[in-house]
């Protein structure tokens, strides 16, 4: 709020955040169209090698001076640990359990992603914890509980693989919070280019080869063009254009606050959803709009 109270100021970390949640929802909208047409672990490969190309293009542009011996060792594994955990095997599980319960379910799930980034937060940068904070992460958690609940329109015949499916999504949820928290001492003296120059070839690569060691759902060859472009194109919006915001946002309000502000998506794929696949609002679908706008406005 501003000094007056009547008036909310944005700072730039604020606005790429919701910027971010934007671009991820749009993100959200072509990937559900694929997750069945490509193993997980080579969808996460392919999308972090077009969001290598992506922020290799932008490493000559970028105004940050880098020096390899300013990071400290220290520093180097804390961003290896946090994009093995965060963007590699949090995305992978995500994309898991996407195809197991379906989108809506996992985004339930995944929903106590801003608290379990403010318990990581809480639990190792001992960080002071503001009331106000708190109650918007736990009014955005809620809904988006609220948002996915209104949306599961499928049913799942399988018990054991909705019981993976839970498991999985419960897993990516805590292991973003995890990779969150890690990154903000991890890119203390890189830009947020700098920093996805590094990671993205490092968990394309992992996953290459995690897939090529596993593959038992078919070659490359056997696997449509047109898939590949697609995914290709969720490389450039959530890997490429989301991460670069998301770190931006993650070095100037920290893990809580940037995990808060991110999980405006399905909000954002609501509005999406309503304008461009006719998709009717619900007393549900408008209450976890309203927790969820009610939450990032608290934390602002």
């Amino acid at each position: 709020m501003g000094e007056s109270g009547t008036a909310v100021t944005l700072s730039i970390g604020e606005v790429t955040g919701l910027l971010s949640a934007l671009v991820w929802a749009i993100n959200g909208l072509v990937i559900r169209t694929q997750s069945a047409k490509m193993p997980p672990a080579l969808m996460n490969s392919v999308r972090c090698a077009v969001g290598m190309a992506f922020f290799w293009t932008l490493l000559p542009f970028d105004s940050g001076g880098f020096d390899y011996g300013e990071v400290t060792d220290l520093e180097w594994v804390l961003l290896m640990a946090a994009l093995v955990v965060g963007v590699g095997f949090g995305d992978m599980v995500y994309l898991i359990a996407i195809r197991d319960i379906g989108v809506s379910r996992t985004l339930a799930l995944t929903g106590i992603y801003p608290l379990t980034t403010l318990l990581f937060e809480q639990l190792l940068l001992d960080l002071p914890l503001r009331p106000a904070f708190a109650a918007g992460s736990f009014l955005v958690t809620a809904g988006v509980l609220s948002l996915a609940s209104g949306r599961v329109t499928d049913s799942i015949d399988d018990p054991t693989k909705f019981r993976r499916g839970v498991i999985v999504a419960l897993s990516a949820a805590f292991m973003w919070g995890f990779g969150t928290v890690l990154l903000r001492p991890a890119i203390a003296h890189m830009t947020p280019v700098q920093a996805n120059s590094i990671r993205m070839p490092l968990v394309a690569l992992l996953f290459f080869v995690l897939w090529w060691v596993t593959r038992g759902t078919g070659k490359l060859r056997e696997m449509e063009r047109k898939a590949f472009m697609w995914v290709g194109v969720t490389g450039l919006l959530g890997m490429g254009i989301g991460s670069y915001l998301f770190l931006f946002t993650l070095q100037h309000i920290g893990p809580a606050k940037t995990a808060t502000l991110t999980a405006a998506t399905p909000v954002f794929g609501l509005l999406m959803s309503m304008a461009f696949l006719k998709e009717k609002l619900t007393v549900k679908l408008a209450v976890g709009v309203g927790l969820c706008v009610g939450g990032v406005l608290l934390v602002l």
